[in-house]
């Protein structure tokens, strides 16, 4: 009897192991998809998308993103900005701003290893610029240099085609210090610079790199304005210490031999007060004439070699040089100068004649 009882409960208990056992072993029917389903959610929410492809080369002079394909309006200024080099001025913030520059030398537009920013803005009487170049202060290269020698420095650049016919425009260029360079670009011809232009500029060396503020005045160019008007542009920072790289905000083409046919361009010119200027330059001639005379006589009659001297006679003024010259310029037109000479007496003059701005650079 007891050994049938035995028996009995043996049974049992192999049978309630093998059950606990059985149901320990499986899964709960709906753990394990919730956590695969938490697990994707979560790594889809942590991983980051990629980031979108930068333009490079020839790409990215064939497709320019909409703030330099379009052309960029200017802001016009209620207050103007001191001219002291520092970007400060509350009314820097509402300029318009460049920036995404490309490294077209010796890159082939490529991403640049500094940054620049490009800020814009104007009044009735100037246009102002800005620009902010980031770098390593240490390693800038910024010289009290002659005006138009500031080629051995860091400088940056501008190019007005005030007349957008992509074939002249003004260039201006400026050291770390605000050192000016200004001249004209002839497409096709090169730079000339003998021009020197009236213009305010300051720059200075910063904790970020370096900054640099102009003011250009309006009368000192010949430009078209209006609601409509467009002007080329080019902007560019030129790192001697980096292989003499050249920054542009704008993206240029190699294929293409033409700066002025891929600038971006400006517009936005209204308002601007006219200002005409009238010059006149007197001149005249003074003449002196001298004769060599013997110092020593005695060496004469004694055989001895005199070496002379050179006496001045006095200074002698003709007033038949006499003569002025008269200037008229106004913003689209240049007159040609007027010349009147020997006014006691006789006097010529050249007759008016109107012609293109264009002309008056040749």
């Amino acid at each position: 009897m007891r050994a049938a009882l035995l028996s009995i409960v043996t049974i049992c208990l192999f049978f309630g192991q093998a059950y606990s056992q059985t149901a320990a072993s499986d899964p709960s029917p709906s753990s394990s998809p919730v956590g695969e389903k938490a697990s994707e959610k979560s790594n889809s929410t942590v991983t980051p998308s990629p980031p979108s492809k930068v333009k490079v080369g020839k790409a990215a002079a064939l497709g320019l993103p909409p703030e330099k394909a379009n052309p960029v309006r200017l802001v016009r200024f209620d207050k103007p900005p001191t001219i002291d080099g520092k970007l400060d001025d509350e009314v820097w913030k509402t300029a318009a701003v460049l920036k995404d520059f490309y490294q077209v030398q010796p890159g082939d537009n490529l991403i640049p290893e500094n940054r620049t920013e490009v800020r814009l803005g104007y009044d009735t009487r100037f246009l102002y610029i800005a620009f902010h170049c980031f770098d390593d202060p240490s390693k800038v290269r910024a010289n009290i240099a002659k005006r138009d020698n500031i080629w051995d420095d860091d400088y940056v650049g501008i190019l007005f085609d005030t007349f957008n016919d992509q074939r002249r425009a003004y260039e201006f260029d400026f050291n770390p210090l605000g050192v000016q360079a200004d001249g004209i670009w002839t497409e096709g011809q090169g730079e000339d610079f003998s021009l020197d232009l009236v213009m305010e500029s300051k720059g200075m060396v910063t904790s970020d790199g370096y900054t640099i503020e102009v003011a250009l005045p309006f009368k000192s160019l010949r430009y078209v304005a209006g609601k409509d008007a467009l002007w080329g542009t080019h902007f560019w920072r030129r790192t001697k210490r980096l292989n003499n790289s050249l920054d542009m905000w704008i993206p240029l083409d190699r294929d293409k031999g033409s700066w002025l046919g891929q600038a971006g361009h400006l517009t936005g010119f209204e308002g601007i007060s006219t200002e005409r200027t009238l010059e006149l330059i007197p001149s005249l001639t003074l003449s002196e004439t001298g004769k060599r005379k013997s110092a020593l006589p005695f060496n004469h009659l004694a055989g001895l070699p005199d070496p002379g001297r050179f006496v001045n006679e006095p200074m002698k003024f003709d007033p038949g040089s006499i003569r002025t010259s008269l200037r008229w310029n106004q913003t689209n037109w240049w007159l040609r100068p007027i010349s009147a000479s020997r006014s006691f007496s006789r006097r010529s003059a050249r007759s008016f004649s109107k012609e293109s701005i264009s002309s008056a650079h040749k």
